[in-house]
């Protein structure tokens, strides 16, 4: 990832048009990108703790997240407590900048869940797009899909 970074930095130094599109944010530097990885382990941690408010406080308003079914933030926000996080690893992450306000975060997971007396538990491979707005990154768009190993 560093190597991309590098090639990027360089890139831009080479073009004025290009520095502006790839610029990076200020208070995301590319020594500093995990800080979105982190937001995202903190967002895991506020679903397993049902942590509605501080859950929610990661979603902009017009949040959709596509799995099986598309669901906007009120629908997630809504069945949230219907199941527990019982644990969860998230692994191999990789973070491409699209602007200097938005990034998508990619990685691999494992979780289990469990739903009444049903105990699920799989690997997954998610995409979450974070977008600055009002000098805070939040969560516009979030995408997993099972993967069998």
């Amino acid at each position: 990832m560093k190597r991309v970074l590098l090639f990027l930095l360089i890139a831009a130094s080479l073009s004025p048009v290009f520095a502006q599109e790839l610029a990076v944010p200020k208070d995301l530097d590319p020594a500093g990108l995990d800080l979105l990885f982190i937001e995202e382990l903190k967002m895991w941690k506020a679903f397993q703790a049902h942590d509605l408010v501080a859950f929610q406080g990661f979603l902009l308003p017009d949040f959709i997240e596509v799995e099986k079914s598309i669901q906007t933030r009120e629908q997630v926000m809504a069945n949230i407590n219907a199941c527990t996080l019982v644990s969860f690893k998230l692994t191999n992450h990789q973070i491409r900048m699209l602007s200097p306000d938005a990034a998508v975060l990619a990685y691999n997971g494992f979780s289990q869940i469990t739903c009444g007396d049903s105990h699920l538990s799989g690997n997954f491979n998610a995409t979450t797009t974070w977008v600055r707005r009002d000098g805070r990154w939040r969560i516009q768009i979030h995408t997993e899909i099972p993967v069998k190993l």
